[in-house]
């Protein structure tokens, strides 16, 4: 009996360690397949849904005030964007182009990924996300 219980310890520690590594592997590439993160945090089907949506979720999350950054947002500019990297150094220098950065994003099919790094990008611009 005693060697049973030895080889049904083993057998639990080699699939707890599969378990936990495969846990790692998803979890080291952004992804908007799994639900680790909201890619579909804010609207952006017109200016006043998006600015409402945003307002919702800082409220949600006792952030501040978005109603500065809000009031700079613009509604126009040409815009092309590469990658995730492109997005958040965009929203990084100019935070007042989220609206228009999810508009391109979803206009021209891009990765979902690209809006969730700069709307980060966003939040921290007018929100200190240090916690």
């Amino acid at each position: 009996m005693p060697s049973l219980y030895k080889i049904n310890k083993h057998i639990f520690i080699v699939l707890m360690t599969i378990t936990l590594s495969s846990c790692s592997v998803i979890s080291e590439e952004l992804s908007c397949k799994f639900s680790e993160i909201d890619c579909y945090r804010f609207d952006y089907s017109s200016m006043d849904q998006f600015k409402y949506s945003v307002t919702e979720y800082a409220e949600k999350w006792s952030l501040k005030d978005p109603s500065i950054a809000l009031s700079k947002l613009t509604a126009n500019k040409n815009l092309s964007i590469k990658s995730a990297e492109d997005s958040e150094t965009l929203i990084t220098a100019y935070p007042e182009d989220i609206f228009i950065l999810g508009r391109y994003i979803s206009e021209n099919h891009k990765p979902r990924e690209w809006l969730f790094i700069g709307e980060q990008a966003f939040l921290r611009s007018w929100n200190n996300l240090n916690r």
